[in-house]
C-alpha cells in the first residue's frame, strides 16, 4: 500500500515457475510467483489478491490441487486455470473447483512462458482496471 496515498497496489498471485530473469512486466501489478499450495496460502493470508492464475501441468504443477486449496481459503478470489492440457476430465476438474476463467496455453511453447505470457496479460488488464 502506498503511504502518501493509500491506493492498495493491485496483486496477482501465480502457481507455477516464475519467468526467466530476461522476461519483464510493464506494469505496477505486484505479482509472485509460488511452488506449493503451502505457500500460496500463506501468501494469501495478509492480503487476498486480485487474481490467482494457476498453471496445470501435471505431475510437476497440480493446478487443480492448488484452486481447491485456494477455495478451501478464499471462494471469492477470481482464479485463472492455465493449462496446455484440454480434455474432459480438466474441464470437469475446473468446473468443480469453481475457476472462474480457463486458458489454454499455446501448444509447442514451454508452460513457463504460457504461464508468463497469461500473467502478463491479466497485470495489463488489472491496470485498466485500476483507472
Amino acid at each position: 500500500m502506498s503511504e502518501t496515498t493509500g491506493e492498495v497496489t493491485p496483486q496477482i498471485l501465480a502457481y507455477g515457475p516464475p519467468p526467466d530473469g530476461t522476461a519483464s512486466l510493464d506494469s505496477d501489478v505486484d505479482v509472485r510467483y509460488f511452488s506449493s499450495n503451502h505457500e500460496v496460502v500463506e501468501a494469501m493470508a495478509p492480503q487476498v489478491p486480485q487474481l490467482f492464475i494457476c498453471l496445470h501441468a501435471p505431475p510437476r504443477y497440480d493446478g487443480i490441487a492448488t484452486v481447491k486449496a485456494v477455495r478451501r481459503f478464499d471462494a471469492s478470489v477470481p482464479v485463472v486455470l492455465a493449462t496446455n492440457l484440454q480434455s474432459t476430465m480438466v474441464n470437469l476438474q475446473a468446473i468443480q473447483t469453481k475457476v472462474t476463467w480457463s486458458v489454454e496455453l499455446p501448444t509447442g511453447k514451454p508452460a513457463k512462458d504460457g504461464l508468463f505470457d497469461v500473467v502478463r496479460d491479466a497485470s495489463e488488464w488489472l491496470e485498466t482496471q485500476q483507472q
